[in-house]
């Protein structure tokens, strides 16, 4: 496992002795520009932020770095607006711990972060599956309507898209789709 550290206040010293302690790689990183630059794993790595205060800047790394290389990141800071703190939670990925915390607790805080990531990463999958069906379902809804005009009960117009899907080897969703785009 790698930890990625970002310390934007001096102390150093306890995370290090930590981590000498431990079988964790510990990568320090100078800004939040090196991160963008820096090969992530993300099926591995681990990112801490240690900051005097968060700010726009943070939130919006944050934000693009769960977009597009996802993985459990806990950050900590020395203050914080309540602003900031509803942005980094509103991530969903994101582990806050206030002001500096005691790392000597780090396994924990680690354990607490990889957990909270996989549930929200596993929320969030369910989120878009079920946002994908509403889709398709309102695309059905709206093909059925379709043939509803032409002259179809709902039910024949169901039974109709239902008998093209199964003929064809497509799902209902496709076949309304190419109906919706062909009219």
């Amino acid at each position: 496992m790698r930890i990625l550290t970002l310390f934007e206040f001096t102390d150093r010293e306890p995370l290090l002795n930590r981590v000498a302690k431990s079988n964790i790689e510990l990568i320090k990183l100078d800004s939040l520009s090196a991160f963008e630059r820096f090969s992530l794993k993300t099926d591995s790595d681990i990112v801490l932020l240690c900051v005097e205060s968060i700010t726009a800047t943070h939130v919006k790394f944050i934000e693009r770095l769960m977009r597009f290389a996802p993985l459990p990141l806990i950050i900590t800071s020395k203050s914080a607006e309540l602003s900031d703190i509803a942005a980094l939670l509103h991530c969903g990925r994101v582990t806050y711990i206030p002001q500096q915390f005691d790392f000597e607790r780090l396994d924990k805080i680690i354990q607490l972060a990889c957990i909270r990531f996989t549930t929200a990463t596993q929320l969030l999958n369910k989120l878009t599956e079920l946002e994908q069906s509403i889709d398709e379902q309102k695309l059905v809804n709206v093909a059925k309507q379709q043939l509803q005009q032409s002259g179809l009960s709902e039910s024949d117009a169901h039974t109709a898209l239902q008998q093209q899907a199964m003929s064809s080897g497509r799902s209902l969703a496709s076949i309304a789709a190419n109906l919706c785009h062909s009219r």
